[in-house]
């Protein structure tokens, strides 16, 4: 059965495909200093110092990088989730054992993200959770997001304690002044940016 898509929806897919096809340009180098920043700049708030159980996602196509985020989480000993996402796109968080490499724990899924391994990891518990960094196509200033057209991050946050914090992780030209939302979705409590424009600089002149 054909599925018609609504105004906004058309919208969001129209904005999405924009913002999707110019992060998909990011060369490597963007992409290393992406990872530092985002790592530094985490790192730097007070939710992130508090928080003892922190949940992120494997980075896929040209998404923010998190390898160095992921690091100094189970460096430091704060407890490390990572979303898995089943068949009807829910997403399932399980907690990542401390000891061993975390690629050890991981398998590819159906549409080649990197997920937790049920068989290896237990599921969390979501009220356990203190902070999620989201992933997303699009932000607005005002803290709004679009995801990619699944609705899965929008349905598993709605389901998650008021206390959670909610970060989301962003290049500067993912974050528009304003975006369209339905109430089903979710705004982030904050956006770190990643400044691509002074990383271009940076890179011409290596």
């Amino acid at each position: 059965m054909k599925r018609y898509l609504t105004v906004l929806q058309q919208k969001k897919k129209v904005i999405r495909k924009k913002i999707l096809e110019r992060r998909a340009l990011l060369n490597s180098a963007i992409l290393n200093m992406a990872e530092k920043s985002a790592a530094e700049q985490l790192a730097s708030t007070e939710d992130y110092r508090a928080s003892k159980t922190i949940m992120l996602y494997m980075n896929f196509r040209n998404e923010v990088p998190t390898g160095s985020i992921i690091n100094n989480i189970r460096y430091s000993g704060k407890k490390l989730v990572l979303p898995y996402t089943n068949k009807e796109f829910e997403i399932i968080p399980y907690e990542i054992p401390l000891a061993g490499e975390l690629k050890d724990y991981l398998v590819r899924s159906r549409f080649g993200v990197l997920e937790p391994d049920p068989s290896l990891c237990k599921e969390a518990n979501v009220n356990s959770i203190d902070l999620v960094v989201v992933p997303g196509s699009v932000f607005d200033i005002t803290n709004n997001r679009i995801g990619y057209g699944k609705g899965c991050y929008d349905r598993f946050l709605s389901k998650l304690p008021a206390s959670v914090y909610k970060i989301g992780l962003a290049y500067d030209f993912q974050v528009l002044p304003s975006v369209p939302t339905t109430q089903t979705d979710v705004k982030m409590n904050e956006i770190l940016i990643i400044e691509t424009n002074i990383m271009k600089k940076k890179t011409s002149h290596a």
